[in-house]
């Protein structure tokens, strides 16, 4: 008989890893398209129904559609694709932990790789929708193909960054305290408005303009605007480098905070 290695048997920690991912992502991936019959259908329709809700409540208001350098509706749905890319991500994450629960029985599942490859899998299939979206209003005579590709894609990605971080950090606050959810919720909610998706911010005084700049996320919104309208404007003072420091602090925070009480969450 051939001597056996032990060591020729034993996986890398890396390759382990790789497997844990792999299989969480198929199993995140079933879930998310078949919760029901219509999941993967919402999943497109989301966006859509944003756009034409909030252009109607727009028309019955009387607001104007005038945007400078920019058509109403490709502005808008650029802002709500990636709003909402964001969001899902942030949401998708805080409750990974909750609904990977079992699974926390077998030692090479941690609580960070359910957020991690949850937020991974949310934000390929945002892509995607966001790529549907972009070719449907071009069938229907929008521009909204991006005049700078690359550089849009940079920014969706410190985005999902942004998303991940956010999701990481909230799911060890929902592991302890459950219903912190509903008040991660509630902030959530005035973001929306405060980030540049449905009101140009030009409009705004300059002094209501500097305390709005503090938020990473109209950053993000304004620069992948410029990105897909070449003549498209943003408000002064937004930085791609400033939404990357949110995104690296926030994910380093929130994978110390994971590193901290993985034996409490692992343990609840």
């Amino acid at each position: 008989m051939k001597d056996q290695n032990p060591a020729s048997s034993v996986r890398s920690p890396y390759l382990v890893a790789w497997h844990v991912w792999s299989a969480l992502f198929m199993r995140e991936f079933v879930s998310r398209m078949t919760t029901d019959r219509f999941a993967p259908v919402w999943l497109f329709l989301q966006p859509v129904l944003h756009v034409v809700i909030l252009v109607g409540v727009r028309d019955f208001i009387g607001s104007g559609r005038l945007i400078p350098g920019a058509e109403f509706i490709p502005w808008l749905v650029i802002g709500i694709s990636t709003y909402i890319m964001f969001r899902t991500l942030w949401m998708q994450g805080m409750n990974a932990i909750q609904a990977n629960k079992a699974l926390f029985a077998y030692r090479q599942v941690h609580p960070a790789d359910t957020v991690l490859v949850r937020c991974a899998m949310e934000a390929k299939l945002q892509s995607f929708v966001l790529m549907i979206m972009v070719f449907l209003f071009t069938g229907l005579g929008y521009d909204m193909i991006p005049d700078a590709p690359l550089e849009a894609l940079e920014v969706l990605l410190a985005m999902s960054f942004i998303g991940l971080g956010m999701g990481l950090i909230t799911s060890v606050l929902v592991s302890f305290f459950p219903e912190s959810s509903k008040i991660v919720n509630l902030i959530a909610f005035p973001l929306y408005f405060l980030s540049g998706v449905i009101l140009p911010i030009q409009f705004m005084p300059h002094g209501i303009q500097e305390y709005l700049l503090y938020n990473p996320l109209l950053h993000a919104v304004e620069l992948i605007r410029a990105e897909f309208f070449s003549t498209y404007h943003p408000v002064r003072g937004v930085s791609l480098w400033y939404v990357y420091q949110w995104a690296i602090c926030t994910v380093l925070f929130g994978l110390a905070l994971h590193v901290k009480f993985k034996v409490r969450m692992v343990a609840q």
